[in-house]
């Protein structure tokens, strides 16, 4: 519900600990989620009749009675997830484990028309399913991690990188083209979802993954849950000014992170210093031996590590993760550049990574989504 954090419904919150702390005991299963006797009977008790969880044996005797455990009944379900982007378009399948079983990578979306769009993805979900051996009855459906805002009839809005797609019905053409349950969502906030459903960010309690692919953007977690703001777009971080004297951005503002702080301005930096046309990585190699290359470089991820540190504290986040393929060969230079700005600050208690599902971050986070929509549907 728009100014609400997504909360998980009781089902979905007891099959999340069974998934990243399985096998477990009904007793251990209370006491980490604080449900009573009562509610956690009848929510274990669902699971078992959707058959995505089962019983695996029974714990070691202690003297009174051996506690039956349950685990995660992993091939009953899967999700698939697709993530667009102007380089690569990325396609995985996964289970209720949120382990990946099969990813696939085409062509991006830069330009391309909708309708190419739409056909290189049910070609790659076909592909996939049949690679993998999964029928129609095992998905549950497909959401779509996109790089940018979406409005609630599956339409892209305000994404220059997708800008052939603004205003198409994405979701509803990508449903019939491919027969399955379509779902938008923020690449930024499903790489969050990801770090949740995996497990990764098990011991934080709040979280931002800033995704960069074609788009940059954070995605938000707080105790486990989502948070979309009052438009669904928290966390959209394009627009945040870090110099007021810096280039204009297209929002009107001067000085936005989009403009500053990423590798396109790192390319339009270098390009106005010296009238050459290279891409971010190409400047970051000469980095060492051209000053006006290094320059760019260290401008864009100074004011980067400025900008999404200075995110973090104001929204008192324990952990940053990088996620998505826009930082391409600098994304080592982002990390220690976040990092160490963290450190000069005096920012003990943040902890800064990179997404274990890195360039595919977006998609993962997809196919964990479509299976949690089914849990809290059912």
């Amino acid at each position: 519900m728009p100014g609400e954090m997504s909360g998980a419904s009781t089902p979905s919150l007891v099959l999340d600990v069974i998934r990243t702390r399985g096998p477990i005991s009904r007793i251990e299963l209370a006491a980490v989620t604080g449900l009573t006797p009562a509610t956690m009977t009848n929510a274990v008790r669902h699971l078992i009749d959707q058959r995505l969880i089962m019983s695996v044996g029974h714990s070691e005797s202690t003297g009174g009675k051996r506690r039956e455990l349950l685990d995660v009944n992993p091939t009953t379900r899967y999700g698939l997830g697709v993530q667009l982007g102007p380089e690569s378009v990325q396609v995985v399948v996964a289970n209720l484990w949120g382990a990946v079983v099969g990813r696939i990578g085409v062509a991006g979306t830069a330009g391309a028309t909708p309708e190419d769009i739409v056909r290189s993805v049910t070609s790659a979900v076909t592909e996939l399913l049949s690679a993998t051996s999964l029928g129609d009855g095992l998905i549950e459906g497909l959401c779509v991690a996109v790089p940018g805002p979406h409005d609630e009839t599956g339409a892209i809005v305000d994404t220059s990188s997708l800008a052939a797609l603004e205003g198409f019905p994405l979701g509803p053409t990508l449903e019939a083209a491919t027969g399955l349950p379509v779902r938008l969502e923020s690449a930024a906030l499903l790489s969050a979802a990801g770090e949740v459903w995996t497990g990764a960010a098990a011991d934080s309690r709040a979280l931002a993954v800033v995704h960069l692919d074609g788009e940059l953007g954070a995605g938000l977690a707080v105790d486990g849950r989502l948070v979309r703001g009052s438009r669904g777009r928290a966390g959209d971080i394009r627009h945040l000014p870090v110099d007021p004297a810096g280039p204009l951005c297209r929002c009107g503002q001067r000085g936005c992170l989009a403009v500053m702080g990423t590798p396109d301005a790192i390319a339009k930096r270098f390009h106005d210093d010296t009238g050459t046309s290279l891409t971010a990585g190409r400047i970051a190699a000469r980095a060492g031996t051209d000053p006006r290359a290094a320059r760019a470089v260290d401008e864009a991820v100074t004011a980067f590590s400025r900008g999404v540190v200075a995110f973090a504290d104001a929204l008192d986040l324990d952990r940053l993760v990088l996620s998505g393929r826009g930082y391409g060969r600098l994304l080592d230079s982002y990390l220690d550049g976040v990092r160490d700005h963290a450190h000069a600050l005096g920012r003990t208690h943040l902890s800064v990574a990179v997404s274990a599902n890195q360039r595919d971050a977006g998609a993962v986070g997809a196919a964990g989504a479509v299976l949690r929509a089914h849990v809290d549907a059912h």
